[in-house]
């Protein structure tokens, strides 16, 4: 029996020998047919296949039937590939049935759509029979198998020899990998393919639900950019699958067609809006945000100029384009990191992740590189899944750290209504102790004891009413502070004025010449200009080093005289502001000679603040547009120091001279002037 196969084996491999021949001798440079004795692969079909390009379009499928046809070269490589072109590409191989029962085949593109395609079956009597023709008005219904991507059924039965011509022209790349399969390996293909596409599109529009339900519930743009970043990469994934001209648009072909360009720019345009608001380029990171601003209108720019004019050359830059974007969005991660890595380090690992895809697409359509170990689009599917998953670890980040920040402005709000009560339960005593002394004291001091109890009494019933209301406002709680500080000061410098021994009047009160003695103490014991100021630089020096700024104290001028407790409120407000409002480098606070007198500056390394922008600062309730993102206030510092220096005839002015940054000065006479105490609205150490 073993002898009996093995002779009915030749047998058979003469016979088709003996049918070949007439082919073979006309074309005897050409590569040998193809004998199918199971699925031919993409490799093993390259092997055999023979090519012409028609550039005019001139060739047709009789042209190939003839004894004399078109001049044919072997393929150059594995797969067909021949760039970005307009011509028409034909393709022919000679096929035999090297099998004993198998009469089904599939011939089997593996692409989902290209603008013109045509697969022919010539027998071996030169007859020709069509088994697929599509262009780009073909609707899906037109194909003869239901299947995502493009499958020709043709009949060839045991020891039959056929010829099999492929004519095809992509707008997009005309790289295509086309297989020979039997009924039996085409539907193991399309189970696995299923099993694939139900993972991936599965686990893509749980992470589409639940970012909508997210920016639904949250409100934030974030999600929105998020939401429409990851159906766009769905619909980029579903178009090259073929799944989308399958069940989402199978009617419309034209814009098949064009679905690559479509969605391919969503994703760069919404890649970019989402490193825009998840970064928050805009206040962090302002060139950033002018490149990423660029690229979105780049993409848009070169999608409207080439759309109708050069289609081709737009899928061409398109793959390109995605791999630029992807850097940008990469680099912009790895800047932010440098500063803030903990809130961006999953934007940073998902862009590490989409650069993968990204390369491969390129190095694919760029350079007809295809790895081995695993398909092209399958390595897309894992990165992007990779990709989709960081972006949404790195959203659930920033808002835990959000959280977190949240938390601990709110104890710090409550520790600081907390030190507020306690200072008003001192006030009240310090203000029972001040009535029991004011009895034995002359008329004036209980007519100022008597001016105290009004606005103390006014002040403890708006802050019993604002704790028992349960809201608090930051303007509210910087004015409270600027009145408690005042108060406590005068009423600290009350509870110290001891009666003088011998005093005439009842009680050991004072007389008016006893005052003028105390006041005259009084000012001898005021700190002067060198204290003051190293006082405001100690107050603030940790602030100042908790936000990696540097503050420098230079005393160019000898000590003076000076109202210290304005001088402080002064000083105070404008080095608060200086470090608010700088991001990096340094404030110098420093004291000079200004002719007969003094001058107190405060410089920084901020936006600048001059002319007529320094003007408007200066206004009541009044900020810069430009420092609304910077950091939160009222806009009551500078008008606080502006009415202070009016009160005691001081200058206030600003450097015009000055290219970066801030300078401001305070011009003090060469003579003390007390001032009187400002009112209590007006009142602030804390910068606004």
């Amino acid at each position: 029996m073993l002898v009996r196969a093995v002779v009915g084996r030749a047998v058979l491999m003469i016979l088709l020998s003996i049918m070949t021949l007439p082919q073979a001798s006309a074309q005897s440079a050409g590569p040998a047919p193809l004998v199918l004795t199971g699925p031919a692969d993409a490799a093993t079909l390259g092997r055999h296949f023979e090519y012409t390009i028609d550039p005019d379009w001139q060739l047709k499928i009789a042209d190939f039937t003839g004894s004399t046809g078109p001049q044919m070269q072997p393929l150059p490589g594995p797969v067909p590939d021949f760039g970005y072109t307009p011509a028409r590409i034909w393709l022919r191989v000679d096929v035999v049935n090297g099998t004993a029962a198998l009469n089904s085949w599939r011939f089997f593109l593996h692409a989902n759509f290209t603008q013109q395609v045509a697969i022919y079956r010539i027998g071996s009597d030169g007859g020709v029979t069509t088994l697929l023709d599509l262009t780009e008005d073909s609707p899906f219904s037109a194909r003869p198998v239901n299947y995502p991507q493009m499958v020709a059924p043709f009949d060839l039965a045991p020891g039959e020899a056929a010829t099999l011509v492929v004519s095809y022209y992509s707008q997009g790349s005309s790289r295509i990998s086309m297989s020979v399969e039997t009924p039996e390996s085409f539907a193991a293909q399309g189970r696995v393919v299923e099993a694939k596409s139900y993972a991936f599109y599965g686990m893509m529009l749980v992470m589409i639900a639940l970012a909508m339900v997210a920016l639904i519930v949250l409100r934030q743009p974030v999600f929105g950019a998020y939401a429409a970043y990851l159906s766009s990469i769905f619909v980029y994934v579903a178009h090259a699958d073929g799944m989308a001209f399958q069940y989402l648009w199978p009617g419309f072909p034209r814009f098949n067609s064009m679905a690559s360009v479509v969605a391919g720019s969503g994703v760069m345009v919404f890649g970019a809006l989402f490193a825009i608001t998840f970064l928050q380029t805009r206040r962090f990171h302002p060139i950033l945000h002018r490149v990423l601003v660029t690229v979105v209108v780049c993409v848009l720019l070169v999608d409207v100029a080439l759309w109708a004019t050069d289609p081709q050359l737009l899928k061409r830059l398109l793959v390109l384009m995605i791999s630029i974007c992807t850097l940008t969005f990469l680099t912009a991660g790895i800047v932010a990191a440098r500063t803030r890595f903990r809130e961006v380090r999953f934007y940073l690992f998902a862009w590490c992740a989409s650069l993968i895809p990204a390369l491969l697409l390129t190095a694919r359509y760029g350079f007809g590189f295809e790895p081995t170990i695993i398909t092209t689009y399958d390595a897309v599917r894992l990165a992007l899944i990779a990709d989709a998953l960081m972006m949404g670890l790195a959203i659930f980040d920033r808002y835990n750290h959000m959280r977190q920040t949240a938390m601990e402005e709110t104890l710090a709000h409550s520790q600081r209504s907390l030190a507020l009560s306690q200072r008003l339960a001192l006030l009240e005593e310090s203000y029972q102790q001040v009535s029991a002394n004011a009895r034995q004291r002359e008329e004036s001091v209980k007519d100022t004891v008597h001016d105290l109890r009004q606005p103390m009494n006014a002040l403890r019933l708006s802050l019993r009413q604002m704790f028992s209301g349960g809201s608090q406002k930051a303007g509210d709680v910087g004015q409270l502070e600027s009145a408690l500080g005042y108060m406590e000061r005068l009423v600290a410098e009350r509870l110290t004025e001891k009666p003088q021994a011998g005093s005439s009047l009842p009680g050991g009160a004072r007389g008016e010449g006893d005052l003028d003695i105390v006041a005259a103490d009084k000012r001898k014991s005021e700190p002067g200009l060198h204290e003051v100021l190293r006082g405001i630089a100690d107050m603030f020096a940790a602030e100042a080093a908790a936000k990696g700024l540097r503050l420098r104290l230079v005393l160019a001028a000898p000590d003076g005289e000076v109202a210290a407790y304005p001088l402080m409120r002064v000083t105070a407000n404008l080095v608060s502001n200086a470090i608010k409002y700088t991001r990096q480098g340094r404030i110098v606070l420093a004291l000079r000679r200004h002719g007969a007198g003094h001058r107190v500056e405060v410089h920084d390394t901020g936006p600048g603040l001059s002319g007529d922008v320094f003007a408007h600062a200066l206004e009541r309730n009044q900020r810069l547009d430009r420092d609304r993102d910077a950091a939160e206030g009222s806009g009551l510092g500078l008008s606080v120091v502006k009415d202070i220096a009016a009160s005691n005839d001081w200058s206030l002015s600003s450097c015009d001279a000055r290219r970066t940054g801030a300078s401001i000065r305070i011009a003090l006479p060469d003579h003390r002037r007390v001032a009187r105490p400002p009112a209590i609205s007006d009142a602030g150490i804390r910068a606004d």
